[in-house]
């Protein structure tokens, strides 16, 4: 009996979640691109979580924590590793007076729903933004002159032996799309403090600000959102539409038409067809303006081409 298949009958018989291998991860990104992982797990709850961390360690195995898949580039061999995904769990949300507790897993319109039902301010500038709350947290998710590490009051995480911890903000660093969270650390759960407001202008608030970004982005195709970070006082956008890459395409990778900043999947795009493009992209811009641009998306698997 191999390691590989060992490793899932053991998986399967300890842990409580769905176990699947050899799992295509283009089923899990937004981009619908990457090749599979040798195991895909689904924790039920943190029990499940710890001994999947145990696991991993044990085994020395790689592992990778996954939410909506957003902001994810894959390789088309994929990831030799687990895939730890807490989209089915880690859901829980409640408040107490205007503070906001929610779980990783769950889906960050989902929270901001949650708030301006019940006349609480400061996330709702986030809305349109489609992660989970674990990843928008890890990146510190931002638009429109909002991050979400504002309005940020804690963290539970599990640090990379399972153990769990608390964490102030106060102790995490963080800045534009930007946190110190270690890779193998896993986010559980979050405490947000917010503002009092009528739900009414909430949500008039966060209408016009989904209205804003279905007008500016290209929301039919898939795609990982923001391609490159903001450069400083300047956009990417800008800077890629001016480098007459617009519309550049390879394969059935393209840069967005209706916004730069984003390589759109056409049809069957390759991680290798995206991740040319973006090389394509860059030398382009920094020829013209000399500026080299950094990734906002995350690459996942490519150690392995």
């Amino acid at each position: 009996m191999s390691d590989r298949v060992r490793r899932f009958n053991h998986l399967k018989k300890c842990f409580q979640g769905i176990v699947l291998m050899d799992e295509p991860l283009s089923n899990h990104t937004s981009f619908r691109i990457g090749g599979p992982a040798d195991y895909y797990v689904y924790p039920r709850n943190l029990k499940d979580l710890v001994k999947l961390v145990d696991f991993c360690h044990d085994e020395q195995l790689p592992r990778f924590t996954i939410g909506a898949g957003t902001n994810l580039l894959v390789s088309d061999e994929g990831f030799r590793g687990m895939v730890i995904d807490l989209s089915r769990g880690f859901h829980e949300i409640q408040h107490r007076g205007l503070i906001v507790e929610a779980g990783a897993g769950i889906r960050l319109k989902d929270v901001i729903r949650y708030c301006t039902e019940r006349g609480m301010s400061g996330l709702e500038n986030l809305a349109g933004i489609p992660g989970r709350l674990g990843g928008c947290l890890r990146i510190n998710a931002g638009a429109w002159g909002c991050e979400i590490h504002d309005r940020l009051q804690n963290v539970q995480l599990l640090d990379s032996t399972g153990v769990l911890e608390k964490r102030d903000k106060i102790e995490i660093v963080s800045g534009y799309r930007f946190t110190n969270f270690a890779e193998e650390e896993i986010l559980i759960k979050a405490e947000f403090i917010l503002g009092e407001d009528n739900p009414v202008a909430i949500e008039r608030r966060k209408e016009s600000v989904l209205r804003e970004r279905k007008a500016k982005q290209p929301l039919s195709l898939p795609s990982a959102g923001s391609v490159f970070k903001r450069p400083q006082g300047d956009f990417a956008g800008r800077l890629i539409q001016e480098a007459g890459c617009k519309g550049l395409r390879i394969g059935d990778a393209m840069v967005s038409k209706k916004h730069a900043n984003f390589i759109v999947n056409c049809r069957l795009a390759s991680a290798r067809d995206v991740l040319n493009l973006i090389g394509e992209v860059r030398k382009a811009v920094f020829r013209q303006f000399g500026v080299e641009l950094e990734l906002e998306i995350h690459l996942l698997g490519f150690e392995n081409t």
